[in-house]
């Protein structure tokens, strides 16, 4: 176990749990302009999606697995070769982030910062939280309702394919979507640090409630955490030059807003107004509702216990 040095101990870490889809990079944006944070954008997604494309690229994936393998690793490649608009900052290759090593920076001292904010999906670290850093840390949650996770997430696998036929006759792939959704990870990851002592308080934000209520919601979060609020905090600078000096693959970064997966939240300057209407059940594809009807129940309780604007 690595020791924390005293300074390392007055730094506040928090860590900001979420499922794909689900505003969370817009809110990392955000709360890197909160003063004197270093943020932390998915450091355990990479070597969890490292071990996720090895599976799928062993088990004789169809044809569809293999197209979305491929146009992953070419926009990973691209990444890699060129200079780009993520580069000269303090992001950092691929190639460094193993778990180990993600664990031992996190314990790190982070030299004249107050705070340090990681956002993370829960399933890259729910089959491995042994590799949570040993030192005093807050964990929070942020959760959407599923039918509008999903249904975006789905839209966002047809793109990452180039899928342009009828969006009704496209299928989400079981393989592909158990590394991801194979059961509630945010819900078992929430259980898992309260009964485990690390956190026995958590907090919960919902995102619909960071778009309709902004300014409370941020106010109650940041005063939850002991952190100063500032009504300048509700919008930020939309140039994307602020993103270099996260902490995260860079690889991972480029290939992200290559594929379209980070583009709204990379160019965000505040929390837009609800623009996507909630689905009925009736109207979800096939391919997501069982894993809808998965999420639910542990969503359902979780936004029972959030943080309130009220």
């Amino acid at each position: 176990m690595m020791a924390s040095s005293p300074d390392c101990e007055k730094q506040t870490r928090v860590f900001l749990w979420c499922s794909p889809r689900s505003i969370s990079t817009c809110f990392l944006k955000c709360l890197s302009f909160v003063d004197g944070v270093q943020a932390w954008h998915e450091p355990y997604q990479i070597p969890h999606n490292v071990e996720a494309t090895r599976l799928l690229s062993e088990s004789n994936p169809a044809e569809d697995i293999t197209t979305l393998l491929t146009a992953y690793a070419d926009a990973a490649m691209t990444a890699r070769e060129k200079s780009n608009e993520f580069s000269g900052g303090r992001l950092m290759p691929v190639e460094e982030f193993t778990y180990p090593w993600i664990k031992s920076q996190l314990e790190a001292e982070e030299p004249g910062k107050k705070y340090i904010f990681v956002k993370d999906s829960a399933f890259a670290i729910c089959k491995n939280p042994e590799w949570l850093p040993d030192a005093p840390t807050r964990h929070t949650f942020i959760i959407r309702h599923p039918y509008l996770t999903m249904t975006s997430w789905r839209k966002m696998i047809m793109g990452m394919m180039s899928y342009e036929e009828d969006p009704s006759t496209f299928t989400l792939m079981p393989d592909v979507a158990d590394q991801f959704y194979g059961k509630n990870y945010v819900y078992c990851l929430w259980k898992y640090v309260i009964e485990s002592g690390k956190d026995p308080n958590p907090i919960i934000v919902a995102a619909e409630d960071l778009i309709d209520y902004p300014e409370k919601t941020l106010k109650k979060y940041l005063e939850a955490l002991g952190i100063p609020y500032r009504e300048s905090y509700v919008t930020w600078d939309e140039s994307e030059e602020s993103i270099k000096n996260w902490r995260g693959g860079r690889e991972w970064f480029v290939m992200g807003k290559q594929m379209g997966l980070f583009d709204k939240a990379f160019r965000s300057s505040c929390f837009l107004p609800k623009t996507n209407v909630m689905p009925n059940r009736e109207d979800l594809t096939p391919d997501i509702t069982g894993i809808v009807d998965r999420l639910l129940p542990g969503y359902e309780e979780m936004y029972q216990r959030r943080l309130k604007p009220e």
